[in-house]
């Protein structure tokens, strides 16, 4: 009963903590983590299960440099800024953009986390976005953006020994096939001979997953690094 009772105590105390913090004070938190990359590389494998496109496992090294920059190097396709995987992270940055709102506590796993929702202040492609934080580490364990050009895009992370820079292990893209426009990264490979097959009428959920190994962190990265070839 006494064990009970503490277990009860401990996670009252969770709950009571996060919701001191306001939702600016929580994305700081997460800003405030992600700040300390100021470049990195690592190995990349991605993977694809998308209804109607076929692309096989993909593998490479992925560059980032703040604010904006990222690049992925592999044979044949090229990530632009544009499928930047922390555009969550970015939209958070300039905290007089959007409204925040608590959403209360739920869990992602075994970890109780704050939901955040976002609201964009002026016109942005983003409507609305949906955020559930690791409140004690200042990490943002899954996010939801419902966007005007590519519908919802659900964006889980799984962190590990680079948690306390905010950087995952792994990113997985839950995506609306039918909404989301085809990235430019893909769209340069439709004329290779191993061109990826795609259907346009597929309805459904597609879902592509980023795995990253073997960080360098902050080795000053030349901007050439992120010129196209």
């Amino acid at each position: 009963m006494k064990k009970y009772i503490l277990v009860t105590c401990l996670v009252l105390i969770f709950v009571l903590s996060s919701l001191a913090q306001t939702p600016k004070e929580l994305i700081a938190k997460v800003n405030k983590n992600f700040s300390k990359v100021k470049d990195y590389s690592a190995d990349l494998a991605m993977n694809f299960a998308i209804p109607g496109v076929n692309i096989e496992p993909i593998s490479g090294k992925v560059f980032y440099k703040q604010p904006d920059k990222f690049r992925v190097r592999t044979k044949g396709i090229v990530f632009l800024p544009k499928q930047n995987p922390y555009y969550a992270l970015a939209l958070l940055k300039d905290t007089n953009a959007y409204t925040a709102v608590s959403g209360g506590v739920e869990k992602i796993g075994a970890t109780s986390c704050t939901v955040i929702n976002v609201i964009p202040n002026g016109e942005n492609d983003l409507i609305l976005g949906k955020f559930w934080i690791d409140a004690a580490k200042g990490l943002v364990l899954k996010s939801q953006l419902t966007t005007k050009s590519n519908g919802t895009i659900t964006i889980e992370n799984t962190f590990g020994a680079m948690s306390t820079y905010a950087l995952p292990d792994k990113i997985v893209f839950t995506i609306d096939v039918a909404k989301f426009k085809v990235p430019k990264a893909v769209a340069v490979d439709l004329n290779s001979k191993s061109a990826p097959k795609t259907d346009s009428s597929v309805k459904g959920t597609g879902i592509i997953s980023l795995q990253f190994s073997k960080y360098l962190l902050n080795q000053k990265l030349s901007d050439e690094v992120f010129k196209e070839d």
